[in-house]
Order: C-alpha cells, then structure tokens, then sequence
C-alpha cells in the first residue's frame, strides 16, 4: 500500500508545482497604465500584490532619480 501512495504524491507535488501563481517583474510595461492594472487583477495572492505593487513603486522612484535637467546657478551679486 505504501508503495502505491509515494507515485500519486509525486504527480500531485509536481503538477501543483507548475500552478504556482508567478509574479510578473516590475518594468516600464507593467508597472505604467493599464498593464499595471491587468497584472494586479491577475495575482491571486494578496502577498504577492503587495510585492509586486511595492517592486513597481520602487521602479517608479528609480526612474525619476534618472530624470535631471540643467538649471543654472543664479547670477552672482559681488
């Protein structure tokens, strides 16, 4: 009996292992608009929500410390 129960448990282990809810990576795609949206509707773990929603928050952030622009030091008065 024993040896008929370790096969089942093994195609089980690994067919739940491929229906693992999988985060998509926070990019310029998925983290601006309507894809941000539609990859948050699509996470079913609301752990996995939280990181992606922070991933993209943190994404957002470093691409506006990318953004400068030259702004002159104003005239002196000496």
């Amino acid at each position: 009996m024993k040896k008929s129960i370790f096969p089942i448990l093994a195609v089980v282990t690994v067919l739940l292992i491929g229906c693992e809810d999988i985060t998509p990576e926070a990019n310029k795609v998925t983290c601006t608009g309507e894809a941000y949206r539609q990859a948050l509707s699509e996470i079913k773990s609301a752990a996995k929500r939280q990181v992606f929603s922070s991933e993209c928050e943190s994404f957002r952030k470093a691409q506006q410390m990318g953004k400068w622009e030259f702004n002159p030091s104003p005239e002196d008065d000496f």
